[in-house]
Order: structure tokens, then C-alpha cells, then sequence
């Protein structure tokens, strides 16, 4: 019995996985319930609990953008907007509680459950692109690029060029490393993802896929003047596509004929807004604590009106940085516990040197730079999900080196 709920919990994992680049997110959620579900026969209460006692520093830590954020709700002034804010972050105490209290076997095969989220992700990509040719077809627009594709995805473009620079990433991994999958795919699944991220036209996507490009060649290059040789025509390639692909130009130049458009077109100038907004909204205590797990965008939308960004005012626009928002709801200390999740990732990664898992940290990490990635359901459950996978997976790496040794 207990073998089946082992197995349960994996393919919970595995489902998990496979619906965050689907439409709805309430199939990721229904995933995490089965999770839950399958936690409760994988091993004893007094095994759970003795490993529970044993990974606490390791749960805190963690866990600990959740715990920072129930901290903030004792002096939040908006109560219904924090128990939103506890609900959607939920993942990150659930997670490294359930994986941390079963048997640490269960994630020994860690990149079969990122092979699995990688051509989910390609999967859903070609059903987006069918369903766009069938309404192309149908005389009903042309929903091929940026937010029309998006609409049709129903995931924010962002989000969904996070997932492809992911999948790239593991496609690339195993094409010169573990090799699990035929070359050929591997190349195509590359091929076509590259295409995609040009169809989304999300510019820190460009960002992302010359670190990717950079770090590969650095690893798998031995030469110097090769390398600097190859990283120079990779981000005069990227770039290219960036300033001529008319998905990008088309963004760019639409402003000229329709100004309340600037922040769809002119990125540049309106984060900078967004980041000037942000930080003037905060002051003395609220640096160190913020203003409250529910409190994050108080006064930020009439700071927007007054910095006379309309659109942003108008729709709620979030700041688009996420080490500004949590600086805004739960402070310095919301930042230090993101960062410590990255970090220890990071650290268990290089020590055992696995080179996808240092590369998706560093891709978390800029991504958060421009972005807000944990506001919505697609980035809590990405960083979430991978964080703890990898984390548990490479300790377990290093648990079986230091018994051999």
C-alpha cells in the first residue's frame, strides 16, 4: 500500500508539473491537492514527524516567504487582501513540507519531472499556435503575436517566456549532457521554442536567452578566444531578432500613433516609473517591515496618477520588479527570504554541480528583476516547484557521496 502512495505522490508531482503551462490554474491546484492526498500514505505519522523535526531549518527557510508574509499580517491594514496574498502563496509552505517528510528517494530522477514540464510546455505552445491558424482561418484576427497570444494561451506572456527559457535550458542540458532524449528532438524542441519566444515578443526573454547562451558556451567551450568569439555573435544575434523582429518593432513604433500605449511599448521609461513609484510610496519603518502582507500597492496607484502614468493608474498596474513588491508589502525581510530560497538552491546546486539547476536560479533571479514573477499563480508555482525539487534532490546527491565516503 505504501508503494502506491510513494507512486501516487510522484505522479502528483509529475501532474503538477504538466498542468502549470495548461490554461487554468485550478488543474495546478487540484495537482498540489492530490499531492497532499498522496503525502498522508507515503510513511508513518512518526517518520513524518522525526523528519519534520530533522529538515526544520531546512522547512523554515524554505518556507519562510510564507512565514514572513504571516508575520505581516499582524500590522496589515487590509485584512481581506492578506489572506489573498497567504492563500496564493500557499506553495511554499506546502511544498517543502511534504517533500521534506517522504522518503527522499521519491525525487531521485529529478529531470523526468522537467522533461515532463518541457514538453508541456511546447505541447500547449502548438496547441496555441493551431487554435490561432483555426481563428486566423475563420476570418476571426490574427491572434499569432504578443498579447493576442496570450489570450489564447491564457497565461501572461511573461510568465509563459519564463516556462519556453526553462524548457530551452533543459533541452540544451540534455542535448550535451545527460542526453536522455534523441538529439533530434532535443534540437527541434530548441528550434521551436526559439520561434515561440519570438512570437510572445517578451523582451526580457531576450535577456534570459543570452545567459542561457552565454553559460553553455562557457561550460562546454574550452578555448577562450572561442568563447568571447561565440558569446559576441549570440548577443548580436539575440539582439538583432529583438531590434528587427517586427513583433518588437510593431510594439516600439505604435506609440508614436497611440501614447496611452507607452507601457506596452516603451518598457525602458516605464519601469523606471513603476520603480520611482514604488519607492516613493515608501518611508522610514516600511523599509525594514513594509506596510503590510495585504498593504503592498497602498498609495502606489495615485503615486502612479501623480507621476502622471495614467495607464498604470487606470489598471492597477503592479510594479513590475518583484524585490520592489515584496520591499512594499513585507520589506527588507520578504526580500532577504526570497533570496535565501534562490540562494540555498543555488548553493546545493553548485555543489554537486548540476548545471541546470544553477542556470534556473540565475534565470529567477532576472526575471525578478523586471518582473513581479510571484504575483501571480505561473510564477509561485514555477519558482516553488523547482526550488524545492532541486534543493531536495542535490542534498540527497551529496547525502549518498558523504555515506560512500
Amino acid at each position: 500500500m505504501r508503494i502506491k502512495f510513494e507512486k501516487l505522490f510522484i505522479f502528483s508531482i509529475a501532474l503538477l508539473l504538466l498542468t502549470l503551462p495548461m490554461p487554468k490554474y485550478n488543474l495546478s491546484t487540484q495537482a498540489l491537492i492530490l499531492l497532499v492526498i498522496s503525502w498522508f500514505g507515503v510513511n508513518s505519522f512518526q517518520k513524518k514527524k522525526e523528519l519534520f523535526i530533522k529538515n526544520l531549518k531546512i522547512i523554515t527557510l524554505l518556507s519562510s516567504i510564507f512565514l514572513v508574509m504571516l508575520f505581516g499580517m499582524i500590522y496589515t491594514e487590509n485584512l481581506a487582501g492578506g489572506i489573498e496574498q497567504l492563500k496564493d502563496k500557499l506553495p511554499f509552505l506546502l511544498l517543502p513540507i511534504l517533500i521534506a517528510t517522504s522518503p527522499s528517494t521519491l525525487l531521485s530522477n529529478k529531470y523526468s519531472f522537467i522533461k515532463i514540464f518541457s514538453l508541456s510546455v511546447i505541447l500547449m505552445a502548438v496547441f496555441g499556435l493551431l487554435k490561432s491558424l483555426y481563428l486566423y482561418y475563420t476570418g476571426m484576427g490574427n491572434y499569432f503575436v504578443y498579447d493576442k497570444l496570450s489570450f489564447i494561451l491564457n497565461k501572461h506572456t511573461t510568465y509563459y517566456s519564463l516556462y519556453c527559457v526553462i524548457a530551452i535550458s533543459y533541452f540544451l542540458y540534455d542535448l550535451l549532457f545527460i542526453k536522455k532524449t534523441p538529439r533530434i528532438i532535443s534540437v527541434l524542441s530548441v528550434l521551436f521554442l526559439l520561434f515561440f519566444i519570438y512570437l510572445l515578443s517578451v523582451r526580457i526573454a531576450i535577456v534570459a536567452l543570452i545567459i542561457i547562451a552565454i553559460y553553455f558556451i562557457k561550460i562546454k567551450i574550452t578555448n577562450r578566444s572561442n568563447k568571447v568569439f561565440l558569446s559576441l555573435l549570440v548577443i548580436l544575434s539575440l539582439v538583432s531578432t529583438l531590434i528587427f523582429s517586427s513583433n518588437y518593432v510593431e510594439r516600439f513604433e505604435s506609440i508614436k500613433n497611440n501614447p496611452d500605449k507607452i507601457a506596452e511599448n516603451n518598457e525602458f521609461n516605464t519601469r523606471i516609473i513603476h520603480w520611482k513609484s514604488a519607492l516613493q510610496t515608501v518611508s522610514g519603518i516600511d523599509y525594514f517591515i513594509g506596510k503590510g502582507t495585504g498593504d503592498g500597492k497602498k498609495n502606489l496607484y495615485k503615486q502612479y496618477k501623480k507621476n502622471g502614468f495614467l495607464i498604470g493608474y487606470e489598471k492597477k498596474y503592479n510594479v513590475h520588479n518583484q524585490y520592489l513588491e515584496f520591499l512594499l508589502s513585507n520589506g527588507l525581510i520578504a526580500i532577504l527570504a526570497y533570496i535565501s530560497i534562490l540562494l540555498i538552491t543555488l548553493v546545493y546546486s553548485i555543489r554537486v554541480n548540476d548545471i541546470f539547476g544553477i542556470l534556473v536560479v540565475l534565470l529567477f533571479v532576472v526575471y525578478s528583476l523586471t518582473e513581479s514573477i510571484l504575483e501571480r499563480q505561473s510564477g509561485i508555482f514555477i519558482v516553488a516547484i523547482l526550488c524545492n525539487i532541486l534543493f531536495f534532490s542535490n542534498r540527497e546527491v551529496i547525502n549518498k557521496l558523504n555515506k560512500q565516503n
